[in-house]
């Protein structure tokens, strides 16, 4: 990105503009009619066919857990059209269109079950001008804006997953190093862990995303970065982030070393967001007649690596982690096999599980 955190950023902002006026003789309060702000948020993803445009309008309330009389009030109409275009030397090269295309809808407050964003089918190249252009035909306006995508780099250590072993442990914390990625302003550092849940009559082969920290460089001369990881907070994020259920068996298989790169204007506003500043983040848009982000992501990741024996057990049998059923070193819980009937410390062995596997 000029990182998503993720991989893709959804941004809902509502506005309530409360203007009180006072005299010596009257006391009025006045409730100001709002407009419809276009909501915009783009980050473009270099490592990606598909690209995204999230597109919603604000509304005034008193009471942001009570949705607007016409929950379409949130949306526009379908007839928006929305374009990306690729800018070099000055001339445009190639514009790509997007088409609306439906989503679900993430836990939380919604005043509509339908959502939808908008798909575009292209390519981004690094270190290139893009501008974004919607044009709101409701309301015969152009929205646009324009960024610098992020260049691309390599991730310098860990390497070579089919001989190296991550150490996960207090005494033993690896570190992360990077190349600079050009007009990045922010890196996401994480973990991808693969793994399985075993049950009674199957076995699903799941992911999960253990983000580390956001560092923020948004001026620097240097080529090469560093970060120590704390293996203490990889272990807290699965506890907090993976449901205890005695009724499973877990198995770690591998993990990938993930970094992401983001563009300048995701440096900004995940900084005001990090910072707690949550209404500054209207301060910063650099969406002309709208609010939002036009920014690029660059992801890069090392894919494969296995923990050492002591990192299992530790993920087994942790403090933070111990709740969650992982298997240690051995294949098995408390020294109990795998296809063992027995039921031993609360934690059942399945006698007899199917071993098919179920795609996520």
């Amino acid at each position: 990105m000029r990182y998503t955190r993720p991989p893709i950023l959804i941004l809902t902002i509502f506005i309530a503009a409360v203007l009180i006026f006072s005299s010596c003789e009257t006391d009025i309060n006045v409730l100001a009619p709002a407009s419809a702000t276009p909501v915009v948020t783009c980050i473009l993803n270099q490592d990606s066919s598909a690209q995204y445009v999230r597109l919603s309008r604000s509304y005034a309330v008193t009471d942001a857990t009570i949705p607007p009389d016409s929950p379409d009030s949130i949306l526009f109409a379908r007839a928006t059209r929305i374009a990306v275009e690729e800018v070099i030397n000055g001339d445009v090269t190639r514009r790509s269109f997007f088409t609306p295309v439906e989503v679900r809808k993430d836990s939380g407050f919604f005043p509509r079950q339908e959502h939808w964003v908008y798909r575009a089918d292209f390519t981004v190249k690094p270190e290139t001008d893009y501008r974004l252009i919607i044009y709101l035909d409701e309301t015969d306006k152009i929205v646009y804006s324009t960024c610098y995508t992020v260049g691309d780099f390599d991730i310098i250590n860990p390497l070579y997953p089919e001989v190296r072993y991550i150490h996960m442990l207090p005494d033993h914390n690896l570190s992360f190093y990077w190349t600079k990625s050009l007009n990045a302003a922010i890196y996401q550092l994480g973990f991808m862990m693969h793994y399985q849940e075993i049950g009674p009559d199957r076995t699903v082969e799941k992911e999960i995303l253990i983000p580390l920290k956001s560092i923020f460089y948004l001026q620097t001369t240097d080529n090469l970065f560093s970060y120590p990881v704390n293996s203490t907070n990889f272990y807290s994020y699965l506890a907090d982030a993976l449901p205890a259920n005695p009724g499973l068996l877990r198995k770690c298989l591998n993990i990938d070393a993930v970094v992401i790169s983001g563009g300048e204007e995701l440096g900004y506003y995940m900084r005001l967001e990090e910072g707690g500043q949550t209404f500054s983040i209207i301060d910063y848009s650099n969406i002309k007649n709208g609010i939002g982000i036009f920014s690029s992501q660059v992801v890069r990741k090392i894919k494969g690596f296995s923990l050492t024996e002591q990192s299992i057990d530790t993920l087994a049998y942790g403090r933070f982690t111990k709740e969650l059923n992982f298997m240690d070193r051995t294949g098995s819980r408390r020294g109990v096999p795998l296809h063992s009937a027995v039921v031993r410390d609360g934690v059942p062995a399945f006698a007899g599980m199917t071993r098919s596997l179920v795609t996520k």
